[in-house]
C-alpha cells in the first residue's frame, strides 16, 4: 500500500482510533494527547464548517456552562488547578471533533471497537480463571483489572459504552454478529464487573428490547423476550461470585457500623458523602475548589476520628458540584444533563439518552466526570451514539483533505 493511501481519511481514522484507545487502556498521557489532537482537525475549513454544522447549538450551551462554571468556582478560590480542570472539560471540543472525523470517514470504526472491547476483557478473565486468590474481591464487587491502571470502575464503563455499541449495531444497523457482543458484553457485566456494569446491563437491556419489541407486531416476540431475560437472571445469580456480591452489599446496608470500620467501599461512601452534605449547608455559596477538598478532608477527621479513610472530594458527582460552586452554580451542571436529556429523547435518540442517563446515575455514587477516564468515557460514548444514531455521521469531512 502506498504511503499517501496509509494517510487517506479512511485509514487515519482507524489510526487515531487505535491511539485513542490506546491510551485509555494503557496510558492517561497518550489519552490526553489524543484528546488534544482533535483541534489540529480544526485547522481545515471544510472539518470546522461541518463540525459547526454538526455540534452548534448543544456545543455552544455546553461551552458556556463549562466557562460560567469554572470562572465562579476560580472567582470563589483562584487556583490554578481550577484552570487546569476547565481545560480538561473544555477539552469536549477537541474529543467531539476526533469523533466525528473518524465516525463519518470510516465504516469499520464500531467493529474495531467492538473488537478491542472483547480483547480488553481477556486479563480479567485469566485473573479470575487462573487465580482463585482474586475471590475475596469479586465478592465484594470489585475486581483486580490490569487495564486502566486497576480503575476497575472506570473499565466497567468501558465495558458499558462497547455493550451500548453492540446494541446500536443490532437494532441500527441490523449486524446478525451484533448479537454475540451483546450477548458477550452483558454476560461480562453480569458476572465480573463491579455493580456499575449490572446497572448499564439492565438499563440497556430493557430500554434496548423495547425498542426492538415496538418494531416487531408479533406477541411470540414479547413472551420469548421475558422468558430470554428471567433465563439471564436466574443463569447470573446462580453464579457464586454474583450472589456472593449481593450477600455482601446487603450485609453492608445492614450492618453499617461494622462496614465502617472494616473500610467496606459503600461504608466509606456513606462517611465521605456524609460529611460533604454537612460542608454544603454550612457553606450554600461554595468554597471552589481547593477550600473544598481541604475541608472536606479535615472534617472526615472530626467525625470518624478513628478511621483512616482521607478523600478529598465526594463519592457523588452532585455533591461535588454542590460542595465546591454552591446551591445555584453547582446545579448548573445539572440542568445542562437534564436539557441534554430532554433534547434526546425528543429527538428520538433513545440509546444515547439510556447512555447520559447511566453516566447521570454513576454520579450518584462516584465523581465519575471529575476524572480524566470518566470525562473521556462519558463524551466519548455519548457523542459517537449521537453521532449513529442520529445519523450525523454520514456527514463526511473527506473533502477536507482534497
Amino acid at each position: 500500500m502506498k504511503p499517501d493511501a496509509l494517510l487517506s481519511p479512511r485509514y487515519l481514522s482507524l489510526v487515531l482510533a487505535a491511539l485513542l484507545v490506546t491510551g485509555l487502556l494503557f496510558s492517561r498521557a497518550l489519552l490526553s494527547i489524543m484528546m488534544a489532537s482533535g483541534l489540529l482537525l480544526l485547522l481545515f475549513p471544510s472539518v470546522r464548517q461541518v463540525f459547526g454544522a454538526v455540534f452548534k447549538r448543544p456545543l455552544l450551551f455546553l461551552l458556556a456552562g463549562i466557562i460560567i462554571f469554572y470562572a465562579w468556582l476560580f472567582f470563589l478560590d483562584p487556583q490554578q488547578y481550577t484552570l487546569e480542570r476547565m481545560g480538561l472539560h473544555l477539552g469536549v471540543i477537541s474529543l467531539l471533533c476526533l469523533l466525528h472525523f473518524m465516525a463519518a470517514t470510516s465504516d469499520w470504526l464500531l467493529p474495531f471497537i467492538l473488537s478491542v472491547g472483547v480483547l480488553s476483557t481477556f486479563p480479567s478473565v485469566y485473573d479470575m480463571v487462573m487465580h482463585e486468590g482474586l475471590a475475596a474481591l469479586y465478592e465484594k464487587g470489585q475486581v483486580a483489572y490490569t487495564l486502566m491502571q486497576g480503575d476497575h470502575q472506570r473499565f466497567t464503563i468501558w465495558i458499558s459504552g462497547c455493550l451500548a455499541f453492540s446494541w446500536y449495531y443490532w437494532l441500527m444497523e441490523h449486524k446478525k454478529q451484533a448479537f454475540y457482543f451483546i450477548l458477550y458484553f452483558t454476560i461480562f457485566l453480569l458476572l465480573l464487573s463491579v455493580r456499575t456494569g449490572w446497572l448499564f446491563a439492565g438499563l440497556v437491556t430493557v430500554a434496548g428490547g423495547l425498542i426492538y419489541l415496538q418494531r416487531q407486531h408479533k406477541r411470540v416476540y414479547w413472551i420469548r423476550a421475558i422468558l430470554g431475560l428471567i433465563l439471564l437472571l436466574a443463569i447470573a445469580y446462580s453464579v457464586p461470585f454474583v450472589r456472593n456480591k449481593i450477600q455482601y452489599m446487603q450485609w453492608e446496608w445492614r450492618e453499617k457500623k461494622a462496614a465502617e470500620q472494616l473500610g467496606s467501599s459503600d461504608a466509606i461512601r456513606w462517611m465521605v458523602n456524609e460529611s460533604a452534605v454537612e460542608l454544603i449547608r454550612e457553606n450554600p455559596k461554595g468554597l471552589g475548589e481547593a477550600k473544598a477538598a481541604l475541608a472536606l478532608k479535615e472534617r472526615i477527621k472530626i467525625n470518624y476520628p478513628e478511621s483512616s479513610v482521607s478523600f478529598q472530594w465526594p463519592f457523588n458527582q452532585y455533591l461535588k458540584w454542590w460542595l465546591t460552586a454552591g446551591w445555584v452554580m453547582g446545579s448548573l451542571p445539572l440542568l445542562l444533563v437534564l436539557y441534554l436529556l430532554y433534547r434526546l429523547y425528543f429527538t428520538r435518540n433513545y440509546l444515547t439518552a439510556v447512555w447520559v442517563l447511566f453516566i447521570a446515575l454513576t454520579g450518584l455514587y462516584e465523581s465519575t466526570l471529575e476524572m480524566q477516564y470518566g470525562f473521556f468515557l462519558g463524551v466519548f460514548f455519548t457523542g459517537l451514539l449521537y453521532l449513529y444514531e442520529s445519523g450525523l455521521s454520514k456527514r463526511t469531512v473527506l473533502r477536507a483533505y482534497r
